[in-house]
């Protein structure tokens, strides 16, 4: 807003300076036109603090998938749990049928003496 007051300063001050028998034809229209095309800056403190939020959401969203992928895969889930405890239930349950068989087995190589 600042800069706009002093460019129309400046530009009023100049045609002051010129003589009247020396303006060109429709100058008051020209110098007006170019006024309104000057991009006007606002103020609405609201409309900017939209405006940047709006345009964060994307970047903001992207972070928060990164970082629920991330967080996936450093905890395991139940059903990797599920599957591990089956997996540490069937090596004890394999252990307990190998130490079985191999009681049998040796039963069967050295039998133990009755009348012992």
């Amino acid at each position: 807003m600042r800069e706009s007051e002093d460019i129309l300063r400046k530009m009023l001050t100049e045609t002051r300076e010129i003589k009247l028998d020396k303006v060109p034809y429709a100058f008051e229209k020209r110098i007006m036109s170019h006024i309104q095309e000057t991009p006007q800056t606002d103020l609405n403190l609201w409309k900017l603090w939209s405006r940047a939020l709006f345009k964060a959401a994307i970047p903001c969203f992207s972070l928060m998938i990164l970082a629920a992928i991330w967080a996936s895969s450093q905890y395991p889930t139940p059903q990797t749990e599920r599957a591990s405890e089956i997996k540490n239930t069937t090596t004890v349950h394999a252990e307990t049928e190998n130490s079985d068989l191999e009681t049998i087995v040796m039963i069967a190589v050295d039998p133990p003496n009755i009348d012992d």
